[in-house]
């Protein structure tokens, strides 16, 4: 069983995003949305980072505006999953929707870990992890 951590926009805010992924046999999803206590950040930011570092690996949907969380939940998930900093994560999904602004960062975001243009592709790729 993968323990598939599912960060960024809400299902609300990402026309219902997560559910396509929670179709995939074989994966644990961990859904901040669900899993962590929403109250305020002294109970959600340890609940979400707890998830992400207990993650085998992590889908980010950081939507088409800044998003802070989300970068914070890449960030430490991809600290704890490579030997050296500036080493490829394999185990790292980031969806960078065709609008998202701005571009002149995604050459950066390329090197952490693997960047596709849609939730279908996240999917795909996320099959294909599972099954190597």
């Amino acid at each position: 069983m993968h323990k598939v951590y599912l960060a960024g926009q809400s299902n609300e805010h990402d026309d219902g995003w997560k559910e396509l992924f929670k179709t995939i046999p074989n994966c644990d999803f961990h859904d901040w949305e669900i899993h962590s206590d929403q109250t305020s950040p002294d109970t959600y930011f340890p609940d979400d980072l707890r998830g992400v570092k207990n993650a085998d690996i992590l889908i980010a949907n950081p939507g088409v505006a800044p998003s802070e969380a989300t970068w914070i939940e890449i960030g430490y998930f991809y600290s704890q999953k490579v030997k050296t900093p500036g080493d490829f994560c394999d185990k790292l999904i980031i969806i960078w929707q065709e609008n998202r602004q701005p571009k002149w960062s995604i050459d950066f975001v390329k090197k952490t870990g693997f960047v596709v243009p849609s939730f279908e592709k996240a999917k795909a790729k996320l099959r294909e992890l599972i099954c190597a």
